[in-house]
């Protein structure tokens, strides 16, 4: 089926959305265009390439994208893909290496992307320029924090821009490191699941479903009378406020989060000390989920975070990185580690829950009678905050869904798939 714009402004309602947003073949080939091959995207931490050599290669959309460090301390973002034949340089998800060299024809790259060697390289005609031949770097790179960003258009928003909305946020669950610093290198889960990637982020922004969904793990884990007054409590699901910013991101701040004032006394210490009592109380209260459109997903008390890669509108992938806060003492950084594989594990207590509501939503979603999709709980008290965001008191509200829908369509509905010019 062909995508027009006047479909795409009739699939997106205030409240609802149509199920082909969801379900067509040519809408996802479109939103890889108009979104993931656009906006800022990101590509990794830098401390998963600390050492020069040191490299990780990733996709942007449908994009092979290779970040590494060279010998000069720097991070590059380039296309994986030689600049000879076309093949991509490196199939490793991640390593060291000095050079890298393309299997077909031999042709060797720097870490920086310079070429650095052709075989048999007098076989081209003179004044031929082999040295403007290294790996085509992306258009724009950016980094805030350690967190790379990469986008594959040259125009559009700066990065600090595109994360103002939600830099107070990711600062606060940054902040929890007591030398200011995390580092990304106790390895990845993996998962997928048989369904569109904005189900993954829609189902982080959603406090409504996790007393049904999670039913069991939650009975299990503390019991069926306190699972019914902690979880089924539409008054504890409410205490949560949400938050739909510009750009489409999204926060859910539990006040009273699952770990809350309950960290062990040496890592408070070794907070207080580096950021003051004030600070360090306000870091260590309440507990946050952060939305980065379109990609990644912070979850402050699990201490990870996770990057959405869609493979097909039927078809995503998601990595969870747990990370360690530097300065922050051992055992409270290797119990953390354990905890994010305990929960957020293909085969933990709760990923299971949330994969099979997210494949069945896809499957029920293939009904032809039904045509919406229903955003409409809380829309009624919603309020606009001080940036332009729209604000819910309420949890269980869908204010973040909306709020990734809103921006979805106004993306999508941008004839040129480019991002917005701005003075």
């Amino acid at each position: 089926m062909s995508m027009h714009l006047g479909d795409i402004e009739d699939l997106v309602k205030e409240d609802r959305v149509h199920r082909r947003v969801y379900t067509d073949p040519s809408l996802f080939e479109e939103e890889i265009r108009r979104i993931f091959h656009r906006v800022w995207t990101f590509v990794g931490h830098e401390s998963e390439a600390p050492h020069p050599g040191d490299y990780k290669t990733v996709y942007l959309g449908r994009q092979p994208v290779l970040m590494s460090r060279h010998e000069d301390g720097k991070i590059y973002v380039m296309y994986n893909r030689c600049m000879h034949r076309g093949p991509v340089v490196c199939r490793e998800e991640s390593g060291n290496s000095n050079l890298f060299r393309c299997m077909y024809h031999g042709w060797t790259y720097r870490n920086d992307g310079s070429l650095a060697g052709v075989p048999f390289s007098s076989g081209y005609p003179p004044g031929f320029d082999l040295n403007g031949l290294g790996l085509m770097r992306l258009p724009r790179v950016g980094s805030y924090r350690g967190f790379v960003f990469a986008s594959l258009s040259p125009e559009g928003e700066s990065l600090e821009e595109f994360l103002a909305p939600v830099r107070s946020y990711i600062d606060k669950i940054l902040d929890r490191a007591p030398d200011g610093e995390i580092e990304v290198r106790c390895g990845v889960q993996k998962y997928e699941y048989c369904g569109n990637w904005k189900l993954q982020f829609e189902n982080f922004i959603d406090h409504y479903h996790a007393p049904f969904t999670h039913e069991s793990a939650f009975v299990s884990g503390v019991g069926e009378e306190i699972y019914r007054k902690r979880f089924l409590s539409q008054e504890v699901r409410d205490a949560v406020e949400v938050r739909a910013f510009k750009y489409g991101h999204s926060i859910l701040d539990h006040p009273h989060g699952a770990g809350s004032g309950k960290e062990p006394e040496a890592f408070r210490s070794a907070l207080e000390k580096s950021r003051g009592k004030e600070r360090a109380e306000a870091i260590l209260s309440g507990d946050l989920h952060v939305n980065v459109f379109p990609t990644l997903l912070f979850q402050e008390h699990s201490q990870s975070y996770r990057i959405i890669r869609p493979i097909g509108v039927d078809r995503t992938e998601v990595f969870v990185y747990p990370y360690r806060l530097k300065g922050a003492p051992e055992e409270f950084n290797d119990a953390m580690v354990r905890g994010v594989s305990y929960w957020a594990a293909a085969t933990g207590t709760g990923q299971p829950d949330d994969l099979e509501a997210m494949t069945r939503a896809q499957l029920g979603l293939q009904a032809e009678g039904p045509e919406w999709v229903i955003f409409a709980r809380g829309i009624h008290h919603e309020k606009v905050g001080p940036l332009g965001e729209r604000i819910s008191g309420k949890g269980t509200d869908e204010t973040g869904i909306r709020g990734l829908h809103r921006y979805w369509k106004e993306l999508m509905l941008r004839s040129d798939g480019r991002p917005e010019k701005r003075s």
